[in-house]
């Protein structure tokens, strides 16, 4: 297929735009910097970066998946009707669909539910431990945090037999119910709390790179409920190897000397 003078112009434009990143990268500058040089989002910055730090190279993979069975058109239809009205079953846009644009929706499809079932889990890990998961509540306030989620997992009793009493540090993020005034106070007498964590964290916390390998594990597992997909995140958990969790805790170090070299941007892809 031809392609136009404007096509032309504007795949050279975007080769540029990538050789431009990785240039700048190899000078120091942050992404954040780059995005607004080269006026493109951090995501791109990131995406073409680690696809160059992996592959070497700077250009589009073909496609390996199967061809989409639907096309710009009924791409548009759906997402503005679902956005339009939340409620709408999949019965009802499969209606519309028929006969708005003359298309015939195979029956699978309003079994298929607009939205993926989603589930909270509270965790934590250490050298030698990892605690009991536990479910969270639809909202996590100060009270559910203290006595639902951190109490029954078992930390204090399981650090505590493991380092001595109080002999230990408790990393956890910014979130409100984290930091509330009640929350600490309660926390500071169970135990120490690793203080003045970033607001905007550059992906320091080791547990996310575990929430993100369970989270690539049960894609690869045909979940339709929300009653299995809590049995299988407990398997997942239940089976994580050890040796799993002590490279993460390892890995702190460099996570911290390359917050530095990056000078605080973040480190998400790298890990």
């Amino acid at each position: 297929m031809l392609q136009s003078l404007e096509e032309i112009n504007e795949e050279i434009k975007e080769k540029s735009i990538r050789v431009k990143i990785i240039e700048l990268r190899s000078k120091g500058w942050t992404r954040k910097k780059i995005s607004e040089q080269l006026l493109i989002t951090v995501k791109k910055v990131r995406y073409w970066e680690k696809k160059f730090n992996t592959t070497g190279l700077l250009k589009n993979t073909k496609s390996t998946g199967r061809k989409r069975k639907i096309n710009e058109e009924i791409k548009n239809f759906v997402e503005r009707k679902t956005k339009k009205y939340r409620r709408m079953s999949c019965k009802q846009l499969s209606n519309k669909i028929e006969s708005k644009l003359d298309i015939k929706i195979d029956s699978v499809f309003e079994n298929l539910s607009k939205f993926s079932p989603k589930v909270m889990f509270f965790g934590g890990i250490a050298y030698d431990w990892i605690s009991t998961l536990i479910k969270c509540p639809k909202r996590v306030n100060t009270e559910s945090y203290r006595k639902c989620l951190v109490s029954k997992c078992g930390l204090f009793t399981g650090m505590d037999n493991l380092h001595g009493k109080k002999n230990w540090f408790f990393m956890q993020d910014g979130a409100p119910a984290h930091t509330a005034k009640t929350t600490i106070n309660y926390l500071e007498k169970k135990c120490n709390i690793l203080q003045n964590w970033p607001a905007n964290s550059p992906d320091l916390n080791p547990i996310e790179n575990l929430w993100g390998i369970m989270s690539r594990r049960l894609n690869e597992i045909d979940i339709k409920t929300v009653k299995n997909l809590e049995k299988v995140v407990r398997e997942v958990w239940k089976n994580i190897d050890w040796l799993m969790i002590e490279n993460l805790i390892n890995s702190m170090e460099r996570r911290l000397k390359l917050v530095v070299q990056l000078k605080g941007d973040c480190i998400n892809g790298y890990f």
